[in-house]
């Protein structure tokens, strides 16, 4: 059995592309790791080391991508998201722990307050199921098919509520990664300094909300963040020291300093006319509802 590797998980074409581009992230900054696909589509891309074909094609396969990896360590990643530095440190907490997640950082809103059978303490919050390193083992194993299991019987749209009450009712180790292993609030991004770690995941909803809203796709973290803001966040990797060791230490300034009162930038508004044309067609396109739109479709064109 390898002994580390990366999986993604995807369902229709649209996710499938978005995990590709993922995909060379990762390629480009953990080259020796292998990575692994799980899908419905029919794929080839020299970038995965193996594609398998997921054996239940729904909106969450993330599950089976885990159970099912080939790997004794593994590192499951989001299609929506960017890696932009070194990861391949969360493998070396899976010897030690049975599982590895970043928490949530929107931790006031509905989405990360929403509980599943009851009520949970506020100090163990929602980890954010994005970014799942795990060591393969019975637990894990047994912990994912049931994390699996309930979220198809609640019929739930979110898994992370689930998975907060597993997690807190299991055995597992966890081992709870620095906020910058999977960054959601990109415009605390304006605040870091070469005091701070510097960000080594961009994972937003920016880059997949061309599938369902009509927006053009936002292809890199410089189009999310505009060139200033994500200059500075290169900045902030080359001064890392735990990135670059031999690297003398510099000293970078807070982005909000440099540019006072200068907004985030808000490319997800531009509409894209083409998948706006699209939508009517289609109007459940990129939503849950996509498939029984289709199905009903057909059944009344049969009739």
């Amino acid at each position: 059995m390898p002994t580390r590797g990366f999986v993604f998980a995807t369902t229709g074409p649209e996710y499938t592309t978005l995990a590709q581009r993922a995909a060379l992230s990762v390629k480009q900054h953990c080259p020796n790791i292998p990575i692994d696909m799980f899908t419905d589509q029919s794929l080839t891309d020299d970038t995965f080391a193996q594609i398998h074909e997921l054996e239940t094609s729904w909106f969450r396969p993330k599950m089976e991508s885990m159970y099912r990896s080939r790997f004794a360590h593994t590192v499951y990643l989001d299609a929506d998201l960017l890696v932009i530095a070194n990861i391949s440190d969360i493998f070396d907490m899976l010897g030690r722990f049975d599982l590895a997640a970043a928490q949530d950082q929107y931790r006031n809103t509905p989405l990360a307050t929403n509980m599943y059978k009851r009520a949970m303490p506020a100090a163990f919050p929602q980890y954010n199921g994005g970014v799942l390193g795990f060591a393969r083992n019975t637990r894990t194993q047994a912990f994912l098919k049931s994390w699996e299991q309930a979220l198809k019987n609640s019929k739930r749209p979110r898994d992370q509520p689930i998975l907060r009450e597993l997690l807190f009712e299991s055995d597992l180790s966890i081992c709870t990664l620095p906020s910058e292993y999977n960054v959601h609030r990109i415009e605390h991004l304006r605040t870091l300094t070469s005091h701070d770690a510097a960000p080594r995941v961009i994972h937003h909803h920016h880059f997949h909300q061309h599938i369902s809203h009509g927006y053009y796709p936002i292809t890199s973290v410089q189009e999310l963040l505009g060139s200033p803001l994500a200059n500075h966040v290169q900045k902030l990797i080359a001064a890392d020291t735990s990135l670059n060791p031999e690297t003398t230490r510099s000293k970078v300034p807070a982005y909000c300093d440099i540019h006072r009162g200068k907004p985030m930038p808000t490319p997800h508004r531009i509409k894209n006319k083409k998948d706006l044309a699209q939508k009517f067609k289609n109007p459940f396109r990129g939503t849950y509802g996509e498939t029984w739109y289709r199905a009903i479709k057909k059944w009344l064109t049969k009739g």
